[in-house]
């Protein structure tokens, strides 16, 4: 065994980049790219690249229930405060926050900046997090350390 050590973390797992809109945004216009680019949630920001809120496919859902106009600025509909995780953060963390805000998509920050998604589809797909996420949540740090 070499020396090398990879620590499992977020950054190596959020494989989406940030899909982004404004505030300003129609709903309509959230839902076509959501369509378009095959996603399930999209960043709201500021002029600053600052998340300010999400709208996810849930909270299309729940505007088409409450008849809310497709025309209407997606700031009716956002989810806010943004619920983040930093990229350098262990990634059974991902698991934990989605599970403790039922949630299916989490917003990555590296030094307060925008980074990307991961979704909980992402999790399901490696099954190395699936087989160590139990391990590394009540483990110590050191664990999620993978010798190569």
């Amino acid at each position: 065994m070499s020396d090398k050590v990879i620590i499992a973390n977020v950054r190596n797992y959020a494989k989406h980049p940030p899909i982004v809109a404004t505030k300003e945004s129609s709903i309509k216009e959230i839902v076509n790219i959501m369509v378009k680019k095959n996603i399930g949630m999209i960043i709201i920001v500021d002029k600053n690249m600052n998340p300010v809120g999400v709208v996810t496919e849930r909270d299309i859902v729940k505007s088409v229930a409450k008849e809310i106009n497709m025309n209407e600025p997606v700031s009716k509909i956002m989810s806010s405060p943004v619920i983040t995780i930093e990229a350098d953060e262990p990634i059974w963390k991902v698991a934990d926050i989605m599970k403790s805000y039922n949630i299916r998509h989490l917003v990555v920050m590296d030094k307060g900046k925008l980074y990307g998604v991961i979704s909980i589809r992402d999790l399901v797909y490696e099954e190395m997090i699936l087989e160590n996420l139990a391990l590394l949540k009540h483990a110590p740090p050191e664990a999620g350390k993978i010798e190569t």
